[in-house]
């Protein structure tokens, strides 16, 4: 069976979120309480996402951050402490997340990749492995983990058949019929190998700093007759912390923690 190799992009810069001054992936969400010492510790923004890949069984996980970014590697270290192995890439020029991606290749392999966001915290937390499962299940190239959200205008929405299978996705759309978007994603390598080819591409015709979505590329894969697919979590949650209107929408608490 295949490894599931984990990958977290922390090269951006924050920019909607000045003056801060240190990476938003460690901005503290929550104070979560031991109940043993009866202290309380601050839970990181990107914390949620890769405790959740370790609750889906994923042992190693790639970030990605740039020159700027150290305190994420003085923060997380080796990944011990969270049950993990972490390793870092660097990303020097912090240009969208299919170059964070690909900045990751030369470990991935013949792994199986997940895909979550270092500011973003969804729910169910268990929505990791279960995009896992659906990969490992199905005959799926590429899973996308999809949640309900009332500004689809600002995220990925994304066209579900009724079958699971992902039609479209759209990026950032001025205008949708569509209230979700892609929050997550899994994939095998010939999953992997598309977007390499398609970043080298890009980068050949428009120099190395193109900036493109990733969803550009899940649209690409479907052209290309991958087999995407989607697990809709209809009574799930979506948010964005990496902006002020995340912030001060977030509260977790109780089993989430």
């Amino acid at each position: 069976m295949n490894d599931i190799v984990g990958i977290l992009p922390a090269a951006g810069m924050a920019s909607r979120l000045r003056p801060l001054r240190y990476p938003k992936e460690l901005l503290p969400i929550v104070f979560a309480l031991d109940r043993s010492s009866g202290r309380a510790r601050p839970v990181v923004a990107a914390e949620y996402s890769l405790t959740a890949m370790r609750e889906a069984g994923i042992e190693k996980c790639i970030v990605i951050v740039n020159e700027n970014k150290t305190e994420i590697l003085k923060y997380f270290g080796s990944g011990a402490e969270l049950g993990m192995k972490l390793v870092y890439a660097v990303q020097s020029k912090p240009t969208g997340l299919p170059q964070a991606i690909r900045a990751a290749q030369e470990w991935l392999g013949a792994d199986y990749v997940c895909l979550t966001l270092p500011d973003t915290v969804f729910r169910p937390r268990r929505a990791v492995g279960q995009i896992c499962e659906e990969l490992r299940s199905s005959s799926g190239d590429l899973v996308l983990g999809v949640f309900p959200t009332a500004e689809p205008q600002n995220l990925g929405p994304v066209r579900v058949a009724a079958d699971g299978r992902v039609v479209e996705v759209q990026d950032k759309p001025p205008a949708t019929d569509l209230l979700n978007t892609w929050g997550m994603a899994v994939w095998k390598p010939r999953f992997t190998a598309l977007l390499d080819q398609t970043v080298a591409r890009w980068e050949a015709e428009q120099g190395p700093a193109t900036e493109r979505p990733l969803g550009e590329i899940f649209n690409d894969a479907i052209h290309a007759g991958l087999n995407v697919r989607a697990v809709c979590f209809e009574d799930g949650a979506f948010l964005d912390v990496g902006k002020p209107e995340g912030l001060s929408a977030i509260v977790l608490e109780g089993p989430e923690w």
